[in-house]
């Protein structure tokens, strides 16, 4: 971690939590923002820090967190660990001059957030998400602005509208990079099938997905291209099966090219995070969503997936109504159509906000003007 060089721009400091949903967005307004000559720290915790290749070339304080998760002793082991972390932010924006905090969610974003309204700085919250999380919910009332990623996004109810600004979410250069029109579609052509299941992946595709492939026609079969994400022993055996049943699979447990793969996909198979709907929306494809179905994440997943399927950009389908029957119906019937998949993703582009990080940027600066 370096200092800050001085600058006539003020700094400005983000917070995000440990995953790639917060920190990915904190990281696309940070390199807009130094872009635009603006100093920047991210803070974060020691998960958000293993993203190395996020924050290189970007300052950021690795700051202790701990979930508010659990009994009484869990509670207050949580609240010494806040006090502790709020104490390290302050200090360290005194010594920065940072002038804002733009806060991305997850409960490591909660102490930077106090830190910054006990020094009386300015407060925005950026909801990845189609419903306010729960960081962000208990942050609402010391915020000055909150920026949305949704057209329409719950839990903003008393929130003064005149300060809810629909931004987008940002994404990464690698996803803007992969930009491009829908690949062509016709009776002959590859079908390119990409399967993802998010930063930890999805067992339930390497279950559901290929019995469901091996279902097709043949004529479909014999198409089909496909990239499966799976982590597990048997990557090999299933990459195999699929090939013997005349599918061209690439199964892999990660994918470092995933922008040039979204790039050229007819159909993603996805979960249904933040980050994944921008990414999708960012670079115009249909989708098939699968919302997590336990965890934190639940509820904001379902409601992402059932706010894009509305749109039109694909559909989403609870992990229990999964199965590899109901998959292989609903992949033959898009792919023996010529407008179900190009129709949806027109759906998706047409919701897509790759300017995100610069409208984003926009609002910190016009925010700063204001408390000048």
């Amino acid at each position: 971690m370096s200092h800050v060089s001085p600058a006539t721009l003020p700094t400005i400091a983000c917070a995000a939590g440990g995953t790639g949903g917060h920190l990915f967005p904190a990281e696309a307004l940070a390199r807009e923002l130094q872009r635009r000559g603006h100093p920047v720290v991210i803070y974060t915790e020691r998960r958000g820090a293993a993203y190395t290749q996020a924050l290189a070339g970007l300052d950021h304080l690795v700051l202790p967190a701990r979930s508010l998760e659990g009994g009484l002793s869990g509670k207050l082991a949580a609240g010494l660990t806040i006090l502790r972390a709020t104490a390290q932010a302050r200090a360290d924006m005194r010594r920065r001059g940072v002038r804002l905090l733009v806060g991305f969610g997850g409960y490591p974003s909660f102490a930077p957030a106090l830190a910054a309204k006990s020094r009386a700085l300015p407060l925005l919250l950026h909801e990845q998400g189609a419903r306010l999380s729960m960081a962000n919910r208990k942050l609402l009332r010391f915020a000055d602005g909150v920026a949305t990623s949704f057209p329409a996004t719950a839990g903003l109810d008393g929130f003064d509208a005149a300060r809810i600004v629909d931004t987008g979410n940002p994404v990464r250069q690698a996803i803007l990079d992969a930009r491009g029109d829908y690949p062509v579609l016709d009776a002959t052509s590859p079908l390119r099938l990409l399967v993802v299941g998010g930063s930890q992946s999805a067992r339930v595709f390497g279950d559901v997905v290929p019995p469901a492939l091996l279902q097709l026609p043949g004529s479909i079969r014999q198409r089909l291209q496909v990239s499966l994400q799976y982590k597990g022993d048997a990557t090999d055996q299933i990459e195999r099966t699929l090939r013997e049943a005349g599918i061209d699979a690439t199964v892999r447990p990660f994918f470092d090219d995933m922008g040039a793969r979204l790039r050229d996909a007819h159909l993603v198979i996805t979960r249904a995070g933040a980050t994944t709907a921008a990414d999708l929306l960012t670079v115009g494809r249909p989708a098939v969503l699968v919302p997590i179905p336990a965890g934190g994440s639940r509820d904001e997943q379902r409601r992402n997936a059932e706010t894009l399927a509305a749109a039109g950009i694909g559909w989403c389908v609870p992990e229990p109504e999964l199965t590899p029957e109901h998959l292989s119906t609903l992949l033959a019937e898009a792919f023996a159509s010529p407008t179900v998949l190009p129709d949806a993703a027109r759906a998706s582009a047409a919701l897509g906000r790759p300017q995100a990080a610069s409208t984003l940027a926009d609002l910190v600066q016009s925010t700063l003007a204001r408390h000048a």
